[in-house]
């Protein structure tokens, strides 16, 4: 059963769409080109500001796929639930991993800590 990452980020500042293709060079100098995925792989940067309480559930989730190791399913936000902005996404759900395996958090005053997460699609 595939978990959801669903904790309230304040934004997703970073978007991506890569593609995977071998060049070869052939002994006549020119080149032929595989395409080894049939369509790209998204990456999103999310930022986030919690509290202890809710950086530790999110560390907890990070913890328990493993860092990278364990796919799950993310809502690319179209708007925010609370304040009615607009996030920029559009509101489809993907299957994604993180894209390290080490989270790292900056700790600000009152308990209140600073991190992004880097979430990259899984391909089928």
């Amino acid at each position: 059963m595939t978990v959801t990452f669903n904790f309230q980020y304040k934004k997703a500042y970073k978007t991506s769409s890569r593609w995977n293709t071998i060049v070869d060079e052939v002994y006549s100098g020119g080149e032929q080109r595989r395409n080894l995925w049939t369509k790209p792989r998204r990456k999103w940067v999310l930022e986030f500001s919690k509290d202890d309480v809710d950086t530790d559930t999110v560390m907890d989730f990070f913890n328990n796929r493993k860092g990278r190791y364990e796919s799950f399913n993310w809502t690319w936000q179209a708007v925010h639930p609370v304040t009615g902005e607009n996030m920029g996404g559009d509101g489809n759900s993907y299957t994604v991993r993180f894209d390290q395996d080490e989270l790292n958090m900056e700790h600000l005053a009152f308990g209140y800590k600073n991190f992004q997460i880097t979430l990259v699609e899984v391909n089928s």
